[in-house]
């Protein structure tokens, strides 16, 4: 019991290794909701959406006084799927030991805060195994966390203190950041699975590469582009994420490796 104390605390105030870095590449993930929708974060970054992922426990007395600020609930409102549809709100929740009734309140306060589920319009996902994995894909270390990830997949930790208008400051940085990459002429950019080699028309603008796998881990770099070809490195089937340096920004294409 002492050891889940000291866990809980060391959670709860961050004295352990840090959580992703900005500018870090967001890991993939595919979960179920509270009600039994599937979400799946690289789908809405495809659709050009800039999600917010909040990561909080239910007994967490922190989490519980962010959420009661409606921040998320109201951007979600203003921006989300039922109005603009720029962006996506995903709550996860961490502590393994709840299950979902800790989202209806009505458990001791070392277990639950409140009803987590009233006025929420944004999926909440109680995280059980096998999905606990994306908890490691995060470095999650302590909550509340939130990050903000750009349809291009690169995050940034969001600030607890950062208002309405802040946090939509941070989705229109990731529109503007889309429309400089759209500007970025490469060509056809297209990968040959026969060659397993990554073809660039336009392979001069290109300054590097880096090639991520949907955990957002680097499989591959390449310093210095001087051809068309780019031979891809032996990796296991599946997608991946071909991310090509310019001097005016990355561009970001996915591809299938089969």
């Amino acid at each position: 019991m002492k050891q889940l104390f000291l866990l809980a605390f060391l959670l709860t105030t961050g004295r352990v290794a840090a959580q992703l870095p900005n500018g870090s590449t967001a890991p993939d993930f595919t979960l179920t909701d509270y009600y039994g929708g599937t979400h799946n974060l690289y789908s809405y970054l495809d659709a050009g959406k800039t999600v917010f992922v909040e990561i909080f426990a239910a007994h967490c007395p922190t989490c519980w006084t962010y959420h009661q600020t409606h921040r998320l609930k109201n951007i979600y409102e203003a921006y989300g799927p039922d109005a603009t549809d720029e962006l996506m709100v995903l709550a996860l929740e961490y502590d393994e030991y709840n299950d979902s009734t800790a989202f209806l309140g009505n458990h001791e306060p070392w277990v639950t805060q409140g009803n987590w589920l009233e006025g929420t319009p944004y999926p909440i996902f109680n995280v059980e195994f096998p999905d606990r994995g994306v908890f490691a894909d995060y470095n999650v270390t302590f909550y509340p966390v939130i990050y903000k990830i750009c349809p291009d997949r690169i995050l940034e930790r969001v600030q607890t203190s950062w208002n309405e208008t802040q946090l939509y400051q941070l989705v229109q940085d990731c529109q503007a950041a889309l429309s400089v990459n759209e500007l970025i002429d490469l060509g056809n950019i297209r990968f040959d699975p026969l060659t397993r080699s990554l073809l660039i028309e336009h392979y001069a603008e290109v300054l590097g590469l880096e090639v991520y796998d949907t955990q957002g881990r680097v499989v591959q770099r390449v310093a210095a582009i001087n051809a068309s070809t780019v031979q891809v490195a032996e990796v296991p089937l599946g997608v991946y994420l071909f991310r090509l340096i310019t001097e005016r920004g990355p561009v970001v294409k996915r591809f299938v490796v089969e």
